[in-house]
């Protein structure tokens, strides 16, 4: 069991909270905060906000994951979660103020996948600058895992712009890999992202976690 408990003090100990330190949108240059523990900080969200539902007809990459439909409606989005959903949220004090982040965490095979979005300043942008913003919180995110990253590319996610990236760090002794996908749409933040070690994270179980993520108007 501490293996278990291990994966998700990953996922939750690499939340980044993007926000607008500028009020102008050609310098809309977005900081980061990180919360380091998840207790007693985080704390599950009182009133569910989505409806997991069973997707037995989808093929599934591993067996041993039982994989379901996982549908917000007060985030407006939809993926496939290995594994049973874990709701929380979290009050982050920022220079533009408190924000609340609101997460969704599971876990298969000892490794962590998660959900989080926040809403930063509404502001427009252009699309340089997004991608910029974009770049800059994986950035933040690999180096909060000592790591080093292997690919970082533009994504279009629908109308929205995204970035896809992989990166390979090491969280205390163990060595991980990290594949996830920062989205903003208008001015919310999206981050989804597949955490674990070498050995236990799947690539495929990654890559169906992050290209399942859907962004619903």
């Amino acid at each position: 069991m501490k293996k278990h408990h291990h994966s998700i003090s990953i996922a939750t100990g690499l939340i980044v909270v993007a926000l607008s330190a500028c009020s102008s949108p050609t310098a809309n240059d977005l900081s980061n905060n990180l919360p380091t523990t998840t207790s007693p900080t985080s704390s599950p969200t009182n009133t569910p906000t989505a409806t997991p539902t069973p997707t037995a007809a989808s093929p599934t990459p591993n067996n041993d994951i039982a994989w379901q439909e996982y549908q917000s409606a007060a985030g407006k989005f939809s993926l496939q979660v290995p594994g049973k959903p874990q709701e929380q949220s979290q009050e982050q004090s920022t220079e533009a103020g408190k924000v609340k982040v609101n997460m969704v965490i599971t876990e298969a095979n000892n490794s962590g996948y998660f959900v989080g979005y926040a809403d930063v300043p509404d502001q427009s942008a252009a699309p340089v600058d997004i991608q910029k913003s974009l770049a800059e919180s994986i950035k933040s995110s690999v180096t909060n895992i000592n790591g080093e990253l292997k690919s970082d590319q533009e994504y279009k996610l629908g109308a929205f712009p995204c970035r896809d990236f992989d990166a390979a760090g090491k969280v205390q002794t163990t060595d991980v890999i990290m594949k996830g996908r920062f989205c903003i749409a208008e001015n919310r933040m999206y981050q989804v992202f597949a955490i674990g070690s070498k050995e236990n994270l799947e690539p495929k179980d990654a890559e169906r976690f992050i290209s399942s993520f859907k962004i619903n108007n």
